[in-house]
């Protein structure tokens, strides 16, 4: 229950900073700046939620890995944002961000946990071009290079609750039996 606790007043604390950062901007595209926050959030606070600490660092490593690699790629195409704002509009980082805490959540967790996700992340991606401030390819390049990182680090998880293990002894061995349903 305190772990509960802690993850969801870590999570509010994070998702107040994305509104108060989004009013700072004045951006017109509050709720993706909301959404590239709230969905990895969301998903590391998931991961917390059921103890999977081995997956919330799996999570965390995609989180890196697609910041970094999102960093470098907008620095060293230098492209011009539709609205003319800044060169820095390959790849969308909004679109990155949701998109690796989409697929962070079924590459780990499952459709039921990603579709939601996905659905979330589709939509930061066209507030991000409806507002001017992205291509669809910049979206789309953010969506491909954060799931394709997120894939390379996240195994499946396995609830130890659907895991049975137990000792087989009769006359002429020993050893162990193991069943799990997925």
């Amino acid at each position: 229950m305190k772990s509960l606790i802690k993850v969801g007043i870590a999570s509010s604390c994070i998702i107040m900073s994305a509104f108060v950062y989004a009013e700072e901007k004045q951006s017109g595209d509050m709720a993706a700046d909301i959404g590239a926050v709230g969905i990895p959030v969301l998903a590391g606070s998931i991961a917390l939620f059921k103890e999977d600490y081995d997956g919330f660092w799996m999570f965390a490593k995609g989180a890196t890995y697609t910041l970094a690699a999102t960093q470098v790629l907008k620095y060293t195409v230098r492209e011009e944002r539709p609205n003319g704002e800044d060169d820095l509009s390959f790849p969308s980082g909004h679109s990155s961000s949701a998109f690796q805490g989409a697929s962070y959540l079924q590459f780990r967790y499952g459709w039921e946990y990603g579709l939601p996700a996905y659905i979330g992340a589709g939509l930061v991606g066209y507030s991000r071009v409806e507002n001017e401030h992205h291509y669809w390819r910049d979206v789309i390049a953010g969506a491909v290079l954060a799931t394709t990182i997120q894939y390379l680090v996240t195994d499946k998880y396995i609830d130890s609750n659907q895991v049975m293990i137990m000792p087989v002894i009769n006359q002429d061995r020993v050893g162990i039996a193991a069943s799990f349903s997925f």
